[in-house]
Order: C-alpha cells, then sequence, then structure tokens
C-alpha cells in the first residue's frame, strides 16, 4: 500500500480502528506475498492473530513459513511468555525494542520487509517524549533501509506537539477521524514523492459476501479539506 523506503505515520483516535488498520495493512502485504515484522505494545499476539484472521490471513502459517514475525512489547510480564513471538524483555528500555525490530527483520530474511508498529501511544506514557521521538527516528532509518515502516499514534491522547515532532520525521502522513454519526473516514495528508489530494474518503472494515472476510472498503466521494 506505501511505497518502499518510506516511514508513513497514521493518526486517528482510537474509535477509528487504528489497531484494525495495522493488522489490515499486514494481512494485505502477506497476501502479496511480502514479509512482515510487526510490532504490538497494546495487546496480545494472539489478539493480532485473531484480527488478521478476520482479513482472510492465517498469522500462524506465515509465522511457520518465516514471512511473518510478531514482535511482542506487551505480555512481557505473563507468566506463559507467546512461544512464537519475539517477546520484548523490558518494554521499558526502549532500546530492547529497537534491538527486537532488528531481530525480527534478521529472522524473516531481512529486505524489503515491512514493519508495523502498533503503537507509538504508550511509550509516551513512561518516557521522555525527546526519547520516544528518538527512538522512532532511529527505527524510521533502519527500517527505511530495508523496506518500510508504518507507525500508529492516538490522536485523542497525545498533544499536537507530541504528534508533530514525529510527524516532522515521516515520509506520509495518513489521517482517519469518525464524524458525530460514527461515520468513518481517511485521508492521505502527505507522501513524499508522490501528488495527493487531500480529501476525505469514508472508509469502513466491511464483510466480502464471496470470501466470507473483513475487507477495507474506500469510498469514492469525499470531502474537500
Amino acid at each position: 500500500m506505501f511505497p518502499e523506503n518510506h516511514a508513513v505515520l497514521v493518526v486517528g483516535e482510537a474509535s477509528t480502528g487504528l489497531f484494525e488498520f495495522c493488522c489490515y495493512l499486514g494481512s494485505t502485504y502477506l497476501r502479496n506475498g511480502e514479509k512482515v515484522v510487526f510490532v504490538e505494545n497494546n495487546t496480545s499476539p494472539g489478539q493480532v492473530r485473531r484480527q488478521m484472521g478476520r482479513f482472510g490471513v492465517e498469522a500462524s502459517d506465515h509465522e511457520a513459513d518465516g514471512t511473518l514475525v510478531l514482535v511482542d512489547a506487551f505480555t512481557h510480564e505473563s507468566p506463559t511468555p507467546d512461544e512464537t513471538a519475539i517477546v520484548v524483555e523490558n518494554p521499558s528500555i526502549l532500546p530492547y525494542i529497537f534491538e527486537a525490530v532488528t531481530s525480527g527483520i534478521e529472522r524473516v530474511g531481512g529486505k524489503p520487509i515491512r514493519v508495523i508498529l502498533d503503537s507509538l501511544t504508550p511509550l509516551y506514557v513512561n518516557h521522555d517524549p525527546a526519547d520516544v521521538w528518538r527512538l522512532f527516528k532511529d527505527l524510521s532509518s533502519m527500517c527505511k533501509y530495508n523496506g518500510t515502516l508504518t507507525t500508529v499514534v492516538n490522536k485523542g491522547i497525545l498533544d499536537e506537539d507530541q504528534i508533530a515532532q514525529v510527524a516532522g520525521l515521516a515520509d506520509g502522513i495518513l489521517e482517519m477521524r469518525m464524524d458525530s454519526e460514527y461515520r468513518r473516514y481517511v485521508r492521505i495528508k502527505h507522501l513524499k514523492g508522490t501528488i495527493v489530494s487531500p480529501k476525505w474518503v469514508p472508509f469502513e472494515f466491511e464483510k466480502d459476501e464471496e470470501d466470507e472476510v473483513a475487507i477495507l472498503g474506500w469510498g469514492t466521494q469525499g470531502e474537500e479539506e
């Protein structure tokens, strides 16, 4: 979906489905025969697998054949750690997350690789914003060398200055929002090297009746900014 050698920031409130979008994006890459490292610090690897299953992808099959690696930065204190994922020993130490992503890239065989990070938001709770910015900068450089990085941030939790700082490092900005009638919209605000129209386009996770899986339905009518 996004060009190689780009770092893209997805900005939206939790109600817009940021986690679902990440899983949809990863599932799309895997169906296209690409390699994915999925970094999760909001929920468990099991939930990522279940959500990808709703998009018609058996994550465990891709983990087995080496095209998908899950990096677990959420359940490190669980008495039964995930045996398949790379578990970050201590996510409160940001370099450990960087090292886990590096290990994930190595496990899938190196570039080209699609790295998805869900999300930067929890890292701001216990860290100086400058340290999170530095982690995103380092991850962006490494992932762009190896392929692409897509990261999400929660607009309802982070303030505008924090979002603007990381957005300044990104090659692309995709925004998601929901209106008062619970209709969801998406737009590509900026994508380096590409002419884009900043138009809000309706979208929804819909059911594909033929395949009986959820798909992302993009509308054709939008709202001019």
